[in-house]
């Protein structure tokens, strides 16, 4: 119905209808995540805020583009951080990821969190939550970014040039060309709250603004 819907309403109009959909979505995300019910009113404002918000980022986009073309690469940014974790709750047969883009400064991006079913090994599920960061990234066309991870075994085995017959060793050797570092766990604690949020949802899920369980976390960081 909804691929029908985009299909005969004009661009504006379907531009409109996609956002009012995601302001849904962002509707129900406040009321799991932070119990805040959206006023029905305040969904269609939101939506009409967001379309208005990305087109002018478009617009803003072309001419930066245009300068971007005779920038050095001294001048261009830094790159972007990808926190990548995976929660294992006891006595449940289930895997959270957890996955938290931020910027050069440290400042909140986008997260996503996934639910797998059955439980895998603790290595497959931060192999996986790399695939899955690393297809996201690449959706996003978001460029390059340093993917940071807590599972050293995933991280050797990915720089590793060595066919790996494992399960998860298939799985990095895909994207063995992507720049992914080894960090402790305290380093990665956004990322790990995500992955153990994530256990408590049913399916997944894309973060446009920090929820409550990573908010100090992110202060914490930036201090």
């Amino acid at each position: 119905m909804i691929f029908n819907s985009l299909q005969v309403l004009s661009n504006s109009k379907a531009s409109l209808f996609s956002c009012v959909l995601w302001s849904i979505w962002k509707q129900r995300n406040n009321k799991v995540w932070d119990d805040i019910v959206d006023a029905q009113s305040f969904v269609l404002e939101r939506a009409k805020s967001l379309l208005f918000d990305w087109e002018l980022a478009q617009k803003n986009k072309l001419s930066l583009n245009n300068v971007t073309n005779i920038k050095t690469q001294a001048q261009l940014p830094r790159l972007t951080k990808c926190n990548i974790d995976a929660s294992f709750p006891n006595g449940e047969n289930k895997t959270g990821i957890g996955i938290c883009i931020r910027d050069d400064d440290g400042a909140f991006v986008l997260a996503r969190t996934e639910l797998y079913a059955p439980r895998c090994g603790v290595h497959i599920g931060e192999a996986l939550g790399l695939l899955s960061a690393l297809q996201w990234v690449h959706d996003l066309i978001l460029g390059p970014i340093d993917f940071e991870l807590d599972s050293k075994k995933v991280v050797d085995s990915f720089a590793s040039n060595k066919h790996n017959a494992i399960e998860f060793g298939s799985i990095v050797q895909f994207y063995e060309n992507s720049s992914v570092e080894f960090v402790r766990r305290q380093a990665n604690a956004v990322a790990h709250e995500l992955a153990k949020a994530a256990t408590l949802g049913a399916s997944f899920q894309i973060v446009v603004t920090p929820p409550r369980c990573i908010e100090h976390l992110l202060i914490n960081e930036m201090i």
